[in-house]
């Protein structure tokens, strides 16, 4: 890859790097975060006030798509992905000042909420921007590697998150450490704004004779398109989120780990995870990015209770294992992610399309997959003393959205380069 690609990647997916980086971090230190915005005696309460915050975050989400997906089809691609940043490292910024509960009360948990509200507004408009962005840019070269390259910066950017955390909950840590990710990721992001301003600004993406858009023909038009990547946010949050997020919960909670040393298990599986999304992305480029899909879905079924499963012996080498596997089914289904959400849609509609519909997917289903698996493991525990309940969940979704691309496969072909 020419060193021109390799900066342009850089800097197109900085965005998803320090969003996930954010995301994580809030998750990983939602103890510490509970305890600041909602005293309380009662732990259940605040592990869902926490989260129920966190999945605040994605309920706006498909708000932000629409907006900054109209940006992205109208303007360019580049104009929308500078004015998601600016949003987000503004919101950075907000939450890493924010006084506690202790100092201002119910304003707390109040700002806090306003600002996850603005920064899922945000998010709605830069993952899959930088990915159509990075897809648009590289042609029909390297198909699903380029694409792949956003979703292995969510990769990273969950190890980026979950390193913050491991070190802001160390015992020897100041009670204030907390915000310090919040403060350099806010920094970070007005850096990036400075390098796409001067960088992407010369890459745009404008659609001068784009048609009149009717809702109603949308709709009939690419129901199935829509349901597609509906169903692919929504698998890609919940697997990610109880496999990885919640992951943490099941260890502290299940296996008796203590929290940093369940930050760094999951750590290694992201880190894993980075690793091999654009090995995946290169087989998927050489063969056929849909079946690579379709298989991964099938192992998600097959294997994700066995996560659980050795995860829970504590030893070693069973973590080491269930981070294995995690990382495998994860690098499966996210390496031709990117691939087949833009070829689900035509250019002039793309950026809108792919933004309303999968933030659609990842806030009713991502967003609360947490605390769905809380609510089901307090329900049933382990079924038959060998399973752990909210696995059964993501095998789920991954057995229905492996239904909905089989159905829709046909669809899936309307890539075209912009300057096409």
């Amino acid at each position: 890859m020419k060193n021109g690609n390799v900066k342009l990647v850089f800097i197109a997916s900085l965005g998803t790097l320090l969003e996930w980086a954010e995301y994580t971090f809030y998750a990983y230190i939602a103890t510490k975060l509970g305890s600041l915005f909602f005293p309380t005696d009662n732990e259940m309460i605040r592990y869902v006030k926490t989260f129920g915050i966190f999945a605040s975050g994605y309920l706006m989400r498909p708000l932000g798509a629409y907006l900054f997906g109209k940006i992205g089809d109208l303007n360019s691609r580049s104009t929308a992905l500078f004015w998601s940043m600016m949003l987000m490292g503004g919101c950075g910024l907000g939450i890493g000042l924010l006084p506690t509960y202790q100092t201002i009360g119910f304003w707390a948990p109040l700002l806090l909420l306003m600002f996850r509200l603005l920064q899922g507004i945000s998010v709605g408009g830069e993952y899959n921007g930088a990915g159509i962005f990075l897809t648009e840019q590289f042609g029909n070269q390297h198909r699903c590697l380029s694409g792949s390259f956003t979703c292995m910066a969510a990769a990273f950017g969950m190890v980026l998150g979950g390193l913050c955390a491991y070190c802001v909950m160390l015992p020897e840590m100041p009670d204030w450490a907390w915000r310090i990710p919040f403060l350099l990721g806010s920094f970070s992001c007005f850096i990036g704004l400075w390098l796409r301003r001067n960088f992407i600004a010369k890459r745009i993406f404008i659609n001068p004779n784009l048609p009149p858009f009717s809702f109603r023909s949308f709709l009939n038009t690419y129901a199935g398109n829509l349901t597609t990547a509906f169903s692919l946010a929504a698998l890609t949050g919940v697997f990610v989120y109880i496999n990885n997020i919640y992951f943490v919960v099941f260890l502290t909670k299940q296996v008796g780990l203590l929290v940093h040393e369940a930050t760094l298990v999951a750590i290694l599986g992201e880190t894993l995870v980075a690793i091999l999304i654009p090995v995946f992305a290169w087989y998927s480029d050489k063969t056929n990015p849909i079946k690579v899909y379709q298989f991964g879905l099938l192992m998600v079924v097959a294997l994700t209770p066995s996560l659980f499963w050795f995860a829970q012996l504590g030893s070693f080498g069973g973590l080491l294992v269930s981070q294995i596997i995690f990382a495998v089914l994860n690098a499966l289904i996210s390496a031709p992610l990117v691939y087949i959400l833009v070829h689900l849609f035509p250019p002039e509609i793309r950026y809108r399309s792919i933004s309303i519909a999968y933030s659609l997917g990842a806030a009713i289903f991502g967003g609360t997959a947490p605390i769905v698996a809380q609510y089901i493991q307090t329900q049933y525990d382990w079924i038959w003393g060998i399973v752990y309940p909210p696995s059964l969940y993501v095998c789920f979704f991954a057995l229905v959205t492996w239904f909905v691309v089989r159905y829709n496969a046909s669809k899936i072909h309307y890539f075209q380069h912009p300057g096409h």
